[in-house]
């Protein structure tokens, strides 16, 4: 098992994730809801977004390097960011803290879940409809607003979450082109490239929507879109023209990717 596998909950069961007091989303803007009161120490915050995806919880030296990255920290200042965490959670129904006191090592309660297990939980359904629920909880980019959010980079977190939204918009999306449905296959490609906005697959499966969609206008501006994400400028529609041609020869775009738009725009001999 990776460690990014490891680091979160990826296919939580119905007694892990059902009806949480507090949820942590992460799939947008990061939010803390349902705690008791507001966070008033951002890396207090974190500390609670770092232990929802790390559900088998860590010791305090390794959150605390896992937040600081750049220095070591003090014991009081470790000790005062956990307080600060739980006192802004608060309690459960039952009256137990949603972040127990455990000594050297915190975890958070089951009765605080994520947003991502939600996601998993769906997109683990044979239903296609569920996997639409599962993209509807995408609100934007990964990890949105955290400050000090490199270890979901270092440790494996965030290439696990952008890979399992990406898989599922995917499987989503052949879904229903197969079905000739091209505006629900772009609605979930469009999700999924809020998260992870470099992947070429997701970008192929646009193009075909669009083709498929009869929208030409749609297809070009899908290969327009992923050569300025890559850096590469601006996509005149010119490049059946000799002084353009080029662009494809010398772009780092994917052969595949490529090979897709000229067989999509101008068919198997532009």
């Amino acid at each position: 098992m990776s460690p990014a596998a490891r680091s979160i909950d990826a296919e939580p069961s119905p007694r892990s994730y059902a009806a949480p007091e507090v949820e942590v989303a992460v799939l947008g803007p990061v939010e803390v809801r349902g705690a008791s009161r507001p966070f008033c120490r951002a890396a207090a915050k974190e500390l609670v977004v770092y232990l929802a995806l790390h559900r088998a919880g860590a010791r305090n030296d390794v959150w605390a390097a896992a937040l600081w990255t750049d220095r070591c920290v003090a014991a009081s200042t470790i000790h005062s960011t956990a307080s600060v965490a739980r006192r802004s959670l608060g309690r459960s129904r039952s009256g137990a803290d949603h972040l127990p006191h455990a000594g050297r090592r915190l975890r958070l309660a089951d009765s605080v879940g994520t947003d991502v297990e939600r996601f998993a939980l769906a997109a683990a359904d044979p239903d296609p409809e569920r996997w639409k629920d599962a993209l509807g909880l995408v609100r934007g980019r990964l990890f949105d607003g955290l400050r000090l959010s490199d270890w979901a980079v270092l440790d494996g977190t965030q290439a696990h979450v952008e890979g399992m939204v990406a898989a599922t918009a995917l499987k989503g999306a052949e879904h229903f082109l197969r079905r000739g449905d091209g505006e629900e296959a772009e609605w979930m490609i469009r999700r999924a490239l809020q998260i992870s906005p470099y992947d070429e697959r997701l970008y192929r499966a646009l193009l075909r929507s669009a083709e498929i969609m009869g929208n030409r206008v749609g297809l070009r501006a899908a290969m327009a879109e992923l050569l300025c994400v890559a850096g590469e400028g601006r996509f005149s529609g010119s490049e059946r023209s000799a002084d353009a041609a080029p662009w494809y020869a010398r772009s780092s775009i994917h052969p595949k990717t490529v090979a897709l738009f000229r067989e999509l725009a101008y068919g198997k001999d532009p």
